[in-house]
């Protein structure tokens, strides 16, 4: 592995002799991120009713990802991938949500910087965690790099349950502070719309939107309840104020003139805060709503049906800034898929990702630990153990007679079963999809060097016995004495 001091190193060198013969048209890279939201959320996708304007521009003037999956359906491992341009299990203890992620693992701020970038970040950036073993919090800095949180939103712009960051005003902060000419890259961690979720949120959608709670989209997997609705309409109303803040940044940077060399790229971290969405291994928790715009160089109003994982973006967003890629990124660039004029199947190399979770909160017998294929039809899913009821959806749990150690498997075809209602694992007539899924998926684990493959769990097996005595003790971190949940 390349520790992040030795990647600096290395880059300090090349990056420098870059930025000294990099062209001045080196694009600015604004990466916009929500907090908990499946694909569907967005209207340019065509299901929802929602509104979202921001989302929908970028994805008219650029380009709107159909096949974005996150690594992992939780927050921090998510972000981690993103942060590292590397799968959620190939990062030791940062596979964990409320662990640490190893300093080792180069990160793309300081890999931009290095670069001559101007880096940082508002709002949530990685976590919720801990520093790693030896840093005090005091000395700690987010993975995602130097934070701009000082601008609070104006007391008569705040609304219950939701961030008080004004993201808009610390990027103007982040921006006053950019050497002349100097690129930028800029993380707007948007809280939104994570829970809690006021339970008035409901009556503001329908003041704003006049879209009722009775109007709102119900995923087919949910129970459709008056309270359930109130609560997707709660979650809608958030959504509209995090599209609403992307609409305030592109703002800034049409102002500055600034909008055309600057790739915006808006996504969310894992799936709704609904049953089997977020820290679930189903669609819903890992298909992720992604549009890219990138105005001096893409082809807008294009539409990009090929598979992309987090795991990308960090090698995109390097090559797009032409600073060199570190060999310990897994992911794979998707500047091809940026540049090309072409809508639809792109390339011939993206056919399926693999995404997965090892922790989310559950305390023993239950273990929600899992990984998982995706291909244009297909999701092939291998449980590692015993799923809380509320995690699994009816007939669907693992067999009474599942022993300590033994997997269990599902199998969906998500094109007759898009909100996956049938196990199809036991299925004769898809035992062939099922085998193929299973050694494809077993393969790239093992190329990957993921411990559910190799068998080596001894960092897993600690890390996780760390955070569900974190859990027991309300994540109270006993080194510093500080809590980290969110």
């Amino acid at each position: 592995m390349i520790s992040t001091l030795a990647a600096i190193a290395a880059v300090n060198h090349t990056g420098a002799q870059a930025a000294q013969s990099a062209p001045a048209s080196r694009p600015n890279i604004v990466v916009f991120i929500t907090d908990d939201e499946s694909w569907l959320e967005r209207s340019a996708y065509g299901w929802s009713n929602l509104p979202t304007p921001n989302f929908d521009r970028v994805a008219r003037q650029g380009a709107l990802f159909t096949r974005c999956y996150t690594s992992a359906p939780s927050c921090a491992p998510s972000r981690a991938a993103l942060l590292t341009g590397r799968n959620f299990w190939e990062l030791e203890q940062g596979a964990f949500i409320q662990a640490w992620l190893p300093e080792k693992f180069p990160r793309l701020p300081d890999l931009l910087a290095a670069a001559g970038y101007h880096a940082g970040y508002t709002g949530k950036g990685w976590g919720p965690g801990i520093p790693p073993p030896g840093v005090q919090q005091r000395a700690f800095r987010n993975p995602a790099g130097k934070a701009y949180n000082a601008h609070k939103r104006p007391k008569d712009q705040r609304s219950p349950g939701m961030s008080d960051f004004d993201y808009a005003a610390n990027f103007e902060a982040f921006l006053k502070e950019r050497s002349d000419g100097a690129p930028f890259y800029f993380w707007i961690g948007c809280v939104e719309p994570h829970d809690p979720i006021d339970k008035d949120n409901y009556k503001r959608l329908e003041a704003r939107h006049g879209i009722k709670a009775s109007d709102v989209k119900m995923p087919g997997f949910s129970r459709d309840t008056p309270e359930s609705r109130r609560h997707r309409a709660g979650i809608w109303h958030e959504l509209c104020r995090a599209d609403d803040d992307l609409g305030r940044i592109l703002g800034i940077l049409e102002k500055r003139g600034e909008l055309d060399n600057t790739i915006v790229l808006v996504t969310g971290d894992n799936g709704t805060a609904i049953s089997f969405s977020k820290a679930s291994p189903y669609d819903w928790g890992v298909h992720e709503p992604l549009a890219i715009m990138w105005p001096a160089r893409m082809k807008p109003g294009r539409r990009v049906d090929d598979f992309v994982n987090f795991a990308d973006m960090a090698p995109t967003i390097l090559e797009a800034a032409g600073a060199p890629v570190p060999e310990s990124m897994s992911g794979r660039s998707i500047m091809p898929l940026l540049l090309s004029e072409k809508s639809g199947r792109i390339t011939p190399d993206r056919l399926w990702t693999v995404t997965g979770l090892e922790w989310h909160g559950q305390l023993p017998g239950y273990n929600s630990a899992a990984r998982a294929i995706r291909d244009e039809r297909y999701q092939y899913i291998v449980n590692y153990g015993i799923r809380s009821p509320s995690a699994t959806p009816p007939n669907r749990g693992a067999p009474s007679s599942l022993k300590p150690g033994e997997t269990w498997e599902e199998l969906y075809d998500c094109e007759a079963d898009p909100w996956q209602l049938v196990n199809l694992a036991a299925s004769p007539g898809h035992a062939g999809i099922k085998v193929r899924l299973k050694k494809q998926l077993y393969e790239y684990l093992l190329k990957t060097r993921d411990p559910r493959a190799t068998g080596d769990m001894e960092i897993f097996n600690q890390t996780r016995a760390l955070v569900e005595t974190r859990k027991q003790n309300n994540y109270q971190d006993t080194r510093t004495n500080n809590q980290t949940a969110r």
